[in-house]
């Protein structure tokens, strides 16, 4: 699965823009009520979001499997990570063979650059933003994760990831896009005070040729 176009809301686009262009780097194409990133292959777009929101997202960015070391580096130079309660600001996982830093966008968003060891993707030289090579994962949270996983497997022809489903946290996808069901109100780790809740997204991918949006809340999923 592909994740070819993230959209989100944000309470301040001038702040984002600044962020992106110059923090991470990435093309910008900014006006007044609409700011679009190209993250690699992914555009991200922010939208303005209407009066009251308070809300942030977890989004997280492929990068080549052998540069995790290089762009820990380059992003921590740049603005603090995210640690644990230990004090541990990166994260390698057995299962997901993968490796993850955590940090944070102006608007609270939480982001994530992750190496995939099982993707055939390692570049030389040093990391820069170049190197970010889509979104992978965006975070859909629901009151029913169960339901909500079982819906985009059957409808989009994927399958729960590296785990079985769980009711309160169940990745669907594979190692280039991932849809992340949380619980409503967990807590995005690691340890980033940031709840997730329920705001407005629109996400398209494609699966096998086949081009699919799912877009909420509620979330609706469509062919397109």
């Amino acid at each position: 699965m592909n994740i070819i176009y993230l959209e989100l809301s944000t309470r301040d686009l001038v702040a984002q823009r600044d962020f992106y262009s110059h923090v991470l780097a990435l093309p910008v194409d900014a006006s007044a009520d609409i700011l679009r990133v190209q993250a690699g292959k992914t555009q991200l777009v922010f939208t303005q979001a209407d009066h009251g929101f308070d809300g942030a997202y977890h989004f997280a960015f492929n990068i080549p499997e052998n540069q995790f070391r290089n762009a820990r580096q380059w992003i921590s130079s740049r603005l603090p990570l995210l640690s644990d309660t230990d004090g541990n600001d990166g994260f390698a996982s057995e299962s997901w063979n993968s490796s993850s830093v955590y940090f944070k966008d102006v608007a609270g968003n939480v982001l994530e650059f992750i190496a995939r060891h099982n993707l055939k993707n390692a570049v030389e030289g040093d990391f820069d933003s170049a190197q970010i090579l889509n979104v992978s994962e965006i975070g859909l949270p629901s009151e029913d994760v169960i339901s909500f996983a079982n819906q985009l497997c059957s409808e989009l022809n994927v399958s729960v990831f590296k785990q079985e489903p769980a009711s309160t946290f169940t990745p669907v996808g594979d190692d280039e896009g991932l849809l992340i069901l949380p619980i409503k109100n967990r807590i995005w780790i690691p340890n980033s005070g940031v709840a997730a809740k329920l705001w407005p997204v629109r996400v398209k991918v494609t699966v096998n040729g086949k081009l699919w949006e799912v877009r909420g809340v509620p979330y609706e999923i469509n062919s397109r």
